[in-house]
């Protein structure tokens, strides 16, 4: 049980608390510690109004302990220093922010990430080390430990400068930490609120190219006109947002409220990344399709550490940065705090500190859902038989209806152009994707669909131009064969973010047919698209590999998950789950498999090789991992919560989605802000990374563990990957079971 303030420290000390759930601030008396031999006090002289005051003294978020001075943008006038204090002395002005307390001595304080210690002492409302409750800057002085009172520069406003100390850092640190602080980087802002028009200012003294993007049209000329936005889009305009479609490199997200993510991820350009840095109470819809498609990253961020606040204050005051306020009176505190929740302020309350007053200090005071149908340019497909466009006959199995059923199939395939590799199919594995599209629960299937689209097989005859490959040599085809090879990301060798990647199956092609895959006895592609295969990489086992095994390879080196004794979780283990374990520990990682069944353990640790084991029902197994892991793979194509594997990563940890669930998930995000995480998403990788991958899987001995089946006992394997009942890949026997009569 805390000890008060008012029985343990003997400075008597006057400010404005809430004291229960209405949130109404009013005068309190209570007391502060001693000046200590490492401590700063000062005379506050203004303390900014943040949202997050709002949140907290209504108790909005859950953990208030009344009653509670709030304030954490605190600036002000030395009045004691503490005999060992060297960074300031009295006299001088000096700012607090969001901490007054940390451990001083984990990995997080020794990187000057004092913000993702979990021993972090928050200026209010948090327990200090000697149990008392933190009060903050709604107060007529402060006192706290020198390393975390802030130098003021000289030529930076007390009071316009003080909502630097929380919104400043809090759009600064994710500007920086994202890469979005380069010269001509393309970065949008969501509210143009506190957080919002200072996000704006200083993205564009980084030489950023800013858009805002508001639901507001009301706003555009404030944007543009007063704080330099180089453009502006309404969020609630369909038009404007998809004319925006893939350009920026980055979003700051301040918005507080609930709000829709599709459209704000359909802005991103690939790799982009949408920074959360506004704190919603209630989970927000995460649509998974669009984060997959593009390896998009949703982030949490949340203020910075000491040595990044100051580096940001002595940037604000070398570029003339401070928050547009309006100066308020202590006594105008509650009126201000219903203002807030209109957003009916230009952009931060700022209370003055007047001495005289009552006795004591006057104190500081929508738019449419993203569609695949696009993302793939299905929308001006006009679609061409192949049977009437190409002259070569071929024959698969292929689902004519939403039922799934797949069938026997007659088609035709092109020529053998110049630079074509025409091959037999020898086996295919079958993706849990191809579930989803010849049911069409993603939406944009075109019937008739001849799946597959992880594909072996052996060379038949090779155009003229082709140099990579000759007859009789075993290749390879993943999820595409085609891309316009000319764009950044194909230059980039990241072809699988193409705006006009053409997918194996079911994909427009080049010549306006739609592409069929690998449930058939032949396949022709494009060089380029063709992978060499391994020689001591089995073709029934390796196929797998074509989509399941670089679907996870590709995040694992991609968000350095790579490294030996990195901290990797697996969830789910299933077709891809199983070879996330194998690939990541062949990197040296220690990997822990989070499953939701207890009866995956022995194989997990014992077969697979994973180091530990987590069942995600058990709260008291999450409850002791908690903060342990570097990054996580998430498999699971099934609704599942997001929360407990978020509580599992360290700070600046990734939870990489690459299972595609049907509907949207719940995002608390929270637990994104507290610690700086990352949720992304990645789908396959590129041509040459996955040769990569093959030829690391051969080297390894890494193939799936596989249940090779007939092609006519393919409807039974679809109905028995539905219920996740296979260890832990089918695939089809094409070359031996495929009858053509």
């Amino acid at each position: 049980m805390a000890n008060s303030s008012e029985t343990q420290h003997p400075v008597k000390a006057f400010g404005w608390a809430a004291r229960d759930t209405t949130g109404v601030l009013s005068p309190f008396k209570f007391s502060r510690r001693a000046t200590g031999d490492d401590d700063v006090r000062f005379k506050v002289l203004y303390c900014g109004i943040c949202h997050s005051d709002l949140h907290m003294i209504k108790n909005e978020w859950g953990f208030t302990k009344y009653p509670v001075v709030p304030g954490h943008e605190i600036v002000g006038v030395v009045t004691e220093v503490g005999s060992k204090v060297e960074k300031v002395k009295v006299g001088d002005n000096v700012g607090i922010g969001v901490l007054v307390g940390s451990c001083r001595s984990c990995d997080s304080c020794g990187d000057n990430m004092e913000n993702h210690c979990a021993k972090q002492v928050m200026s209010y409302g948090s327990r200090y080390s000697d149990g008392t409750i933190t009060h903050g800057g709604y107060s007529e002085s402060m006192v706290a430990d020198q390393h975390f009172v802030v130098r003021w520069p000289d030529n930076l406003p007390l009071d316009s400068g003080a909502p630097l100390l929380c919104a400043g850092i809090t759009t600064y640190s994710p500007l920086k930490y994202f890469a979005l602080d380069k010269p001509g980087t393309k970065v949008g802002v969501v509210g143009l609120g506190g957080l919002g028009h200072l996000a704006v200012k200083l993205a564009k003294a980084f030489g950023a190219h800013v858009t805002v993007i508001s639901t507001s049209e009301s706003k555009k000329k404030e944007a543009l006109e007063k704080l330099g936005a180089d453009s502006f889009l309404i969020s609630r305009e369909p038009e404007q947002m998809q004319g925006a479609m893939n350009s920026l490199d980055g979003i700051i997200d301040t918005v507080s409220a609930t709000h829709p993510l599709a459209p704000l991820l359909g802005l991103l350009k690939p790799n982009g990344k949408l920074v959360m840095v506004g704190g919603p109470e209630k989970p927000l819809e995460l649509p998974v399709f669009p984060l997959l498609m593009g390896r998009k990253i949703i982030a949490g961020s949340i203020i910075g550490g000491l040595k990044e606040t100051q580096e940001m204050l002595d940037f604000a005051a070398k570029h003339n940065i401070t928050a547009d306020v309006e100066v308020i009176p202590m006594d105008y505190v509650n009126t201000a705090m219903e203002r807030l929740v209109k957003s009916d302020v230009r952009y931060r309350h700022q209370s003055l500190n007047r001495d005289g007053y009552s006795g004591a200090p006057l104190l500081c005071a929508g738019i449419t859902t993203y569609s695949p149908l696009k993302y793939f340019g299905l929308t001006k497909v006009g679609v061409v038989g192949l049977e009437t466009q190409h002259p070569v006959k071929a024959f698969g199995w292929a689902a004519t209806d939403t039922t799934g059923v797949l069938s026997p199939f007659k088609f035709s395939r092109r020529t053998t152009g110049d630079n074509d590799v025409r091959f037999k199919v020898l086996y295919c594995g079958i993706c849990h994707s191809d579930l989803h599209m010849i049911k069409n629960e993603w939406g944009f299937t075109q019937y008739p669909v001849v799946p597959g689209h992880e594909i072996v097989g052996v060379v038949t005859e090779v155009g003229s131009k082709v140099e990579k490959f000759k007859v009789g040599d075993n290749v390879g085809v993943g999820c595409l064969v085609g891309s316009c090879r000319s764009c950044d990301s194909c230059c980039d060798n990241m072809e699988n973010h193409c705006a006009k990647q053409v997918l194996t199956y079911g994909a427009p092609h080049f010549d306006g047919t739609i592409t069929h895959g690998g449930y058939s006895e032949s396949m022709v592609a494009d060089e380029h698209f063709i992978l060499r295969w391994p020689e001591n990489l089995p073709l029934d086992s390796g196929a797998p590999l074509l989509c399941a095994g670089i679907t996870t390879y590709s995040p694992l080196k991609y968000f350095a998950l790579d490294k030996p004794g990195t901290k990797v979780g697996v969830v789910g283990l299933g077709g891809l789950g199983h070879l996330a374990v194998k690939l990541a520990k062949a990197f040296g990682a220690h990997v822990t498999v989070i499953s939701t069944s207890e009866s995956k353990k022995k194989e997990a640790l014992e077969k697979l090789g994973a180091d530990s084991f987590l069942i995600s029902r058990d709260p008291e197994q999450m409850q002791g991992a908690m903060n342990s892991l570097d990054g996580i793979i998430d498999t699971v194509s099934a609704t599942h919560p997001l929360a407990p594997l978020l509580g599992l990563l360290k700070p600046n940890g990734k939870l990489v989605m690459v299972g595609g669930p049907e509907k949207p998930l719940e995002l608390p995000v929270f637990p994104l802000l507290m610690g700086r995480k990352i949720l992304a998403g990645s789908n396959i990788g590129g041509l040459k990374e996955t040769q990569e991958m093959l030829d690391f899987a051969a080297k390894h001995n890494i193939t799936a563990d596989v249940e090779v089946i007939s092609m006519d006992y393919v409807n039974t394997a679809m109905e028995r990957l539905v219920k996740s009942d296979v260890r832990y890949r089918f695939v089809i026997d094409v070359a031996n079971t495929l009858k053509t009569e």
